[in-house]
C-alpha cells in the first residue's frame, strides 16, 4: 500500500517523469512447500551480494521487522521467513507439527531451497533462542549471527513486568475484544498490540517510532492458541553448554530498558566462544527502533568483519554510507546523496544556523508541516525552523529508511525525533522528502512530515501564525 501511494504521488507531481525508469530496492515474495504440505512464506528485500536470513520472534510473522530493518537492505539482501503457524505461512492446528525439532528441519528446508552452504543470521527475541538451538544442532551451517535481545539461553531467568496497572487493565479488555470475533479484526488487533507494545519500549512514546506492523499477517495465525508451542516444546531448556560448540562470529545486541534482564545476554556472551555483547543504553526490546543510529552502525561494522565496541554508542548519522556507495548502483548513489543532505540538515538545525538550513533547500522549496500552512521560500523556511526551536525543539534526529527515484526527482522516506534541552522527546513522526537536482546535486524541494503523537504536537505551527515569504 505504501509503495502504491509513493508511485501515485510520483505520477501526480511529476507527470513528465513517469516514463523514466523507477529506481528502488528490489523486493519479492513467495512460498516454499514442505513434504507435509506446509507452505513457508518468505520475502526478499535488497540487492546486496550477501544474504542475511532474518528470524522473527515467537508468535509473530516477519512483517513487524521488515520496515524498520529496511536500512540494512541497502548493502545486503534480507531474507525474511515466517515460521509455520505465523505470519503468512500455513495455519497449523496439529500441535505435533509445532516443535523445536521441526523448526530445525524447516530452517534446513529454507537453507537448501536457496542453496546456502552457510547462513548469515539475524534473529530477534524468541527467534534468537530458536536459532541458537538450531546452531547447536548444525554449528557448521552458521557463518555469523546477530542476536537482537534474544530470549534466555537457560530458563532460570524471569522477565520484568513493565506494565502499569492501567495498561494491564486496558490490555486485558482489548485482548477479550480481539478474541471475540469482532467485525474489524485488524482494528481490534491494532488496539490490542498498541497497548501490548508499551511493555517493549522504554516509554509508550517510544513505541510510536516503530513502523513494523504485528497485525500484517493471516489473522488466523495470530489468533491461534498454539502460537508459542515451538518454544514450549523445549521444556525447561538450558542450551548454554551446547553453545560452546558454536564457533560462528556472533554479535549480541540488547537494550538496557528491556523487560529481559541484561544478565540474559551476558550469559549468551559467556556461552558463545566467538561473540561480543553490545548494550545500548536507553533502548528497549527493539533497539533497532529506539536507537537506529547505534544499532545499524554496529550491525554494519560486524557484517564488515569488524567487532563493534562502545565507540559506536555516540553514533547519530541518519544512515550508513560506505565510500564505495558513490561508485555503486544508482540507488546507492542517490541514497548516499540524500543521507549526506539529511546529516547536514541535522547539523545545521542543531547548531541553530537558520539561514544555512534554508540554503539546503532549492529556492522555491516548500515545507508541508503538521498543523501549518505551506511554507515556501528561503526566508520563510528559515523562519519556520526558528519558530520550531522557540516552541521547544533543541535537537532533531533523522533516520533514512528508503527511497524511490524517477528521472530527476526522488522521494525519500524516513523518521524524525525532536528533543528539548533536557533531551526529552517532544515529537516523533514520519517524513517524505522530495529531492530534485540543482547544479548536479540533490537538494530538498518539498519537505513533508507529520507527527505520530497521539495529541497535537508541541512543535506544530498554528494556522494563525503568518511566516514571512520571499
Amino acid at each position: 500500500m505504501k509503495s502504491i501511494t509513493i508511485q501515485l504521488l510520483l505520477i501526480l507531481i511529476f507527470p513528465f517523469a513517469v516514463n523514466s525508469q523507477t529506481i528502488k530496492l528490489h523486493s519479492s515474495a513467495g512460498y516454499i512447500n514442505t513434504k507435509d504440505s506446509v507452505r513457508l512464506f518468505y520475502r526478499f528485500t535488497g540487492e546486496g551480494k550477501d544474504t542475511i536470513v532474518v528470524f522473527h520472534g515467537g508468535g509473530f510473522g516477519s512483517a513487524y521487522l521488515v520496515p524498520d530493518l529496511t536500512p540494512l537492505a541497502a548493502h545486503h539482501t534480507l531474507l525474511f521467513f515466517d515460521q509455520p503457524g505465523t505470519g503468512f505461512s500455513s495455519v497449523v492446528s496439529d500441535t505435533a507439527r509445532l516443535n523445536i525439532n521441526q523448526f530445525v528441519q524447516d530452517v534446513e528446508i529454507l537453507r537448501n531451497h536457496f542453496g546456502m552452504d552457510k547462513m548469515k543470521v539475524l534473529a530477534h527475541s524468541n527467534g534468537g533462542l530458536m536459532v541458537g538451538y538450531y546452531a547447536t544442532i548444525h554449528p557448521g551451517k552458521i557463518e555469523s549471527m546477530i542476536l537482537i535481545n534474544p530470549s534466555a539461553a537457560s530458563q532460570k531467568w524471569q522477565n520484568l513486568n513493565r506494565f502499569d496497572s492501567t495498561s494491564q487493565l486496558i490490555l486485558k479488555q482489548n485482548r477479550k475484544i480481539y478474541r471475540s470475533a469482532p467485525a474489524d479484526t485488524v482494528k481490534a488487533c491494532w488496539d490490542y498490540y498498541a497497548v501490548w507494545a508499551r511493555g517493549k519500549f522504554p516509554t509508550p512514546l517510544h513505541a510510536r517510532r516503530m513502523w513494523g506492523d504485528v497485525c500484517d499477517c493471516n489473522q488466523q495465525n495470530l489468533l491461534s492458541p498454539f502460537l508459542f508451542y515451538p518454544l514450549l516444546s523445549m521444556g525447561k531448556w538450558d542450551i548454554t553448554a551446547q553453545l560452546s560448540a558454536v564457533k560462528a562470529r556472533t554479535l549480541i545486541i540488547g537494550g538496557d530498558k528491556d523487560e529481559t534482564p541484561v544478565g540474559v545476554w551476558e550469559e549468551w556472551k559467556n556461552s558463545l566462544p566467538n561473540s561480543q555483547l553490545l548494550i545500548i543504553n536507553g533502548a528497549g526490546h527493539l533497539p533497532y527502533v529506539d536507537n537506529p543510529a547505534v544499532f545499524f552502525t554496529a550491525a554494519e561494522q560486524f557484517l564488515q568483519n569488524k567487532w563493534p565496541d562502545n565507540s559506536v554508542l555516540p553514533a547519530k548519522s541518519a544512515g550508513i554510507v560506505f565510500a564505495t556507495d558513490e561508485k555503486g548502483s544508482a540507488y546507492l548513489k542517490a541514497r548516499a546523496a540524500v543521507i549526506n543532505v539529511e546529516n547536514e540538515l541535522v547539523r545545521l538545525i542543531n547548531k541553530a544556523a537558520w539561514d544555512s538550513v534554508a540554503a539546503i533547500y532549492v529556492t522555491d522549496a516548500t515545507i508541508l508541516a503538521p498543523g501549518a500552512p505551506p511554507v515556501t521560500g528561503h526566508k520563510a523556511i528559515a523562519g519556520f525552523w526558528h519558530t520550531v526551536s522557540i516552541r521547544g525543539m533543541h535537537t532533531i534526529e533523522l533516520q533514512f529508511i528508503d527511497l524511490e527515484q524517477s528521472g530527476d526527482k526522488l522521494i525519500a522516506r524516513g523518521k524524525y525525533v525532536m528533543n528539548n534541552k533536557q533531551n526529552e522527546i517532544i515529537d516523533i513522526g514520519k517524513f517524505m522528502a522530495v529531492y530534485t537536482k540543482e547544479k548536479n546535486k540533490w537538494r530538498l524541494q518539498t519537505d513533508m512530515f507529520n507527527t505520530s503523537m497521539e495529541t497535537r504536537s508541541p512543535v506544530e505551527v498554528p494556522d494563525y501564525l503568518t511566516l514571512p515569504k520571499n
